[in-house]
């Protein structure tokens, strides 16, 4: 295997000389006409963006002075349109243009000093009527700075590909040492800095402990990732230039994460036989999407619409949330009319779907989300210094905090040769995958990852024989009606749950319903099955090929959480093949995280009356 070439890690700190003031898009508790960035939990940084931006237009500056060519940015019509890298002028080679990636990484610059419990500052101003040399009607304004003196010093780490040129660097080290000042009101005092570049090694994590299994074809990971920075997943534009941000990170993303690396690692686009074995085999390795609960809810889980979500204690503003399937399904097959009501209001009290993600810990559940947070950003004209005209954008971005403070922590799980390419992908999970999603090369997306080996499921087996046990106490419940047979359940029942979008097909055109022809081609089982009852709905997806360059076909899919019963009445021939399709996935794109599937998720135990057993339990016990 071809030795990886080595990339140059550096350690930038930026000591500010002067109050500094970075615009903030969001709203300031201070009142203030422009505030001044800061995280989640309240501390002043220095966005990769904003060192990002103003390096580019130094780097340029020197570049012109010495006659090379440089391009026009920040307008992507005005920057170089060739199609190969070596036509790219110096500057994209370095920081990126539209048609090629960026070879230097940056980090968002935390503060790198202990600073007072006031951090800001609030300055006023007002603008002078250049006829009358006196106040202008109206013009007040307010501006929030760092403190001023405070010798504040904000730090990042650089990372910087190996096929960048000597040259190059030369370069950038240049342009650091031509930045002087940050921010806004760099012409009235504000924002001067000082640079320091060190050579900094990278943090280095020890690899998994992952040991292939000879005995099995395939091993199971868990994988926890830890967001370090904001984080850009990717996900769809409803309206207006806002992209919705995905509440979960696409297992394509891990994937394509290993693929870079590994190519990057020969120096050539020509894959190696790991890489064929690993990625492009038939029977290639699952990537599953990592969520920020252990479950996902399943669409037919309903909750109070007044009062949603789980049951907690000394908390009565949640009024429980339950899952309604083996109750439809009893009231359907004796024509009764099934009403579901919240079990904590009264008779007519109002229930609605409920999606999401959610966690079980010592028989409590607990609802599970992502923050996000709206970052505003905008070229700057090179010529006038200011915010160029129709270059302003938004990003909707995984906040890397929750609300108490803790860094946001996504939970997935990867399918994976048990061999030593599986052990090497783990390793390289591990260690070399520190950044995802969008926006990488300018703070966004910074990960820190950990793999182990995945915990058993639960028996499949014992997994529907409770589903038909729990089934069969609903249908005694009914069987005091006149027309309801006392033993009218014939054959075993199991479900399907999506735990993520599906991509199905049928009869070579997309479909959103998984029928039981399509479930008896998938596992290669004969045994006759039926379709009892669907809840499924549709949604689009895209998405970007990076080896390609070029957009993905635009797919129909099946919404995640999805239910879908079927019936048969042989079961036992079905158990291994249920088995092996909950570990590859149902439909197209699995490798990619699309079809992951659960057989007879244990939520739909959680039925009405046992929340409200619930609730009368935690009213007695306080």
């Amino acid at each position: 295997m071809t030795t990886p070439a080595t990339k140059t890690h550096w350690r930038i700190t930026v000591k500010v000389d002067t109050a500094l003031c970075i615009g903030d898009s969001g709203t300031s508790d201070t009142g203030v006409d422009k505030a001044t960035v800061k995280t989640s939990d309240g501390k002043l940084y220095i966005p990769a963006s904003t060192l990002k931006g103003i390096w580019r237009h130094a780097c340029e500056a020197i570049a012109r002075g010495r006659g090379d060519f440089v391009c026009d940015s920040p307008r992507a019509e005005n920057m170089c349109p060739q199609s190969t890298k070596d036509e790219h002028c110096i500057i994209c080679q370095i920081f990126g243009a539209p048609n090629i990636a960026s070879s230097i990484y940056i980090s968002d610059l935390a503060v790198d000093t202990e600073l007072v419990d006031e951090s800001t500052e609030v300055r006023n101003g007002v603008s002078i009527n250049r006829w009358r040399r006196i106040a202008e009607d109206q013009r007040l304004y307010f501006t929030e700075t760092s403190l001023s003196k405070a010798n504040i010093a904000f730090s990042g780490d650089v990372t910087i590909d190996a096929k960048i040129t000597p040259d190059q660097l030369e370069l950038l080290r240049a342009g650091l040492k031509y930045i002087h000042a940050i921010g806004s009101g760099k012409t009235r005092g504000l924002g001067w800095v000082s640079i320091q570049q060190a050579d900094h090694p990278p943090e280095t994590q020890a690899g998994p402990d992952i040991t292939p299994e000879p005995d099995k074809a395939f091993m199971e990971l868990a994988i926890e990732i830890t967001l370090k920075s904001p984080m850009v997943p990717g996900g769809r534009k409803p309206t207006g230039q806002i992209v919705e941000a995905l509440q979960y990170i696409r297992g394509g993303l891990l994937r394509g994460a290993v693929a870079d690396i590994w190519l990057a690692d020969l120096g050539t686009d020509e894959p190696d036989d790991d890489f064929k074995t690993f990625f492009l085999e038939d029977d290639a390795a699952t990537f599953r999407n990592c969520y920020p609960g252990e479950h996902v809810l399943p669409a037919t889980a309903i909750g109070c619409k007044d009062f949603a979500g789980f049951l907690k204690e000394n908390d009565d503003q949640q009024h429980g949330i339950f899952d309604t399937l083996l109750e439809r399904l009893v009231a359907e097959k004796v024509d009764f009319l099934y009403n579901p009501t919240c079990p904590h209001c009264d008779d007519n009290g109002r229930v609605e779907s409920q999606g999401g993600f959610y966690t079980k810990s010592n028989d409590f559940y607990e609802r599970k989300a992502l923050s996000t947070r709206l970052l505003t950003r905008v070229a700057i004209n090179r010529q006038r210094k200011v915010a160029a005209d129709e270059l302003l954008y938004n990003l909707n971005a995984v906040d890397p905090l929750t609300a108490s403070g803790e860094h946001t922590v996504l939970r997935g799980t990867a399918r994976v040769p048990s061999s030593p390419v599986g052990e090497r992908a783990a390793d390289t999970l591990q260690k070399e995958v520190k950044r995802l999603g969008g926006g990488t090369s300018r703070g966004l997306g910074q990960v820190c990852i950990t793999v182990k080996k995945r915990d058993a499921a639960a028996s499949l087996k014992q997994r529907i024989k409770d589903f038909n046990e729990e089934l069969q106490k609903v249908w005694k419940i009914y069987s005091p009606l006149s027309h309801v047979a006392e033993n009218g359940l014939d054959g075993k029942y199991f479900t399907i749950d999506l735990q993520s979008e599906a991509i199905l097909e049928d009869n070579w055109q997309r479909s959103m319903v998984l029928t039981a022809p399509m479930l008896q081609e998938m596992t290669g089982c004969e045994v006759d099955v039926t379709l009892v009852r669907s809840f499924a709905s549709s949604d689009y997806v895209s998405g970007w090929n990076a080896a390609w360059k070029l957009p993905k076909e635009t797919d129909l899919t099946t919404r995640i959480g999805s239910v879908f019963v079927f019936h048969t009445t042989e079961i036992d021939p079905w158990i291994s093949a249920l088995e092996t399709l909950e570990q590859t996935g149902i439909g197209e794109r699995c490798e990619e995280g699309f079809g992951q599937i659960l057989i007879c998720d244990s939520f739909h135990l959680r039925t009405r009356e046992q929340v409200k057993s619930e609730a009368t339990w935690l009213e007695n016990k306080e």
